[in-house]
Parts: structure tokens; C-alpha cells; sequence
């Protein structure tokens, strides 16, 4: 009988402990790899974000009067349309824009109460400088000249306000202003 009790079999103190140790270490890296998602995730929708106000405000300047913007960044010489010169209080754009309450809020949006500074750059070098190389591998290069007249060339800057007041992080889209003629 003293023979049959010497033979049970079980997990010794140290065996449990040495478990614990190892999944608590499997659970630590499996712990830190969704933090790491989670963190990515969030930054991927404030880019997301970032982009579709970007777009919102090349489509809402688009829907502008061309000449009114042809005037403004290639006639008078301008080279943007900044966030800063237009809040709801004032805003220094009113000979472009009609209305002032939708251009400061195009301009300085808040999203999941995080407030953004968008700013239309012009772009004049994409206009202006011909094309150095004469053949893109085949394709016929365009004539800028004949382009000049139906398209400004524009980049949308948007950065996150932080706290402080200032931009902490920016996301540009570049794109043009076309002539409502060939829309």
C-alpha cells in the first residue's frame, strides 16, 4: 500500500511557478503587441481624417469662382489662403469668398473635439517651370501653357492643434482649383 501513494503523480510548486512565469511573460508581449496596434489604429484615423478635411476644403475653394482664385494667387501674386487670416470673428478673404461663417469653418474644423488649421497653398512651380525631361517613357508630356489657364495648382496643408496652439502634426494633399469650364 506505502508503494501506491509513492506513485501518485502531480505538479510540483516549482512546475506551477515556472508557469505562471512563462505565461505571464507570453501575456506581457501579447499585451504590448495590441497597445502598439491600438496606438497605430488611432494614428491611421487621424490621417484618414486629416485627408477628407483636406479634400473638403480643396472641393469647397473648387466650387469657388475661378477667376476670383486666378485672380487672388496669379494676378495679385498671393501664395496661400491660411487658417490664421479667416476665424469666425474675422476673416480677410471676403472678396474671394462669399460666405465667411462657412470658409472659418472649412479652414478651422474641429473633429472628436480636436481642433485643425487647414491652409491652401499655390503652387506655382508645377505651372511655371517646363518640363525637363521631353519623353516620360512613351507618354507625350503636357503642355503646361495650355493647362495654365483652367487649373491652379494648389497643396491643402491641414495640421492637429494641439493645446498650445500650434500644428503638432501635418498632412498635406496636393491637387488643382479647376475652371468651372471644364468641370
Amino acid at each position: 500500500m506505502k508503494s501506491g501513494l509513492k506513485q501518485e503523480k502531480g505538479f510540483t510548486l516549482i512546475e506551477v511557478l515556472a508557469a505562471i512565469v512563462i505565461l505571464s511573460i507570453v501575456s506581457l508581449v501579447l499585451t504590448s503587441y495590441f497597445t502598439n496596434a491600438m496606438s497605430y489604429s488611432k494614428s491611421n484615423q487621424n490621417k484618414t481624417i486629416m485627408v477628407n478635411l483636406a479634400r473638403n476644403a480643396l472641393f469647397y475653394v473648387e466650387k469657388q469662382d475661378f477667376e476670383k482664385m486666378k485672380d487672388y494667387f496669379i494676378t495679385k501674386g498671393n501664395d496661400a489662403i491660411e487658417a490664421e487670416e479667416c476665424t469666425l470673428v474675422n476673416c480677410s478673404y471676403s472678396n474671394l469668398f462669399s460666405n465667411m461663417t462657412a470658409l472659418a469653418n472649412v479652414l478651422n474644423p474641429t473633429v472628436n473635439d480636436i481642433r485643425y488649421k487647414i491652409n491652401i497653398v499655390y503652387q506655382p512651380e508645377l505651372v511655371n517651370n517646363p518640363s525637363s525631361n521631353p519623353t516620360n517613357g512613351g507618354i507625350t508630356p503636357i503642355d503646361k501653357s495650355a493647362v495654365k489657364d483652367y487649373l491652379i495648382p494648389v497643396k491643402v496643408e491641414v495640421g492637429r492643434v494641439e493645446s498650445n496652439g500650434q500644428p503638432d502634426y501635418y498632412v498635406m494633399l496636393e491637387g488643382y482649383i479647376t475652371d468651372e469650364r471644364i468641370r
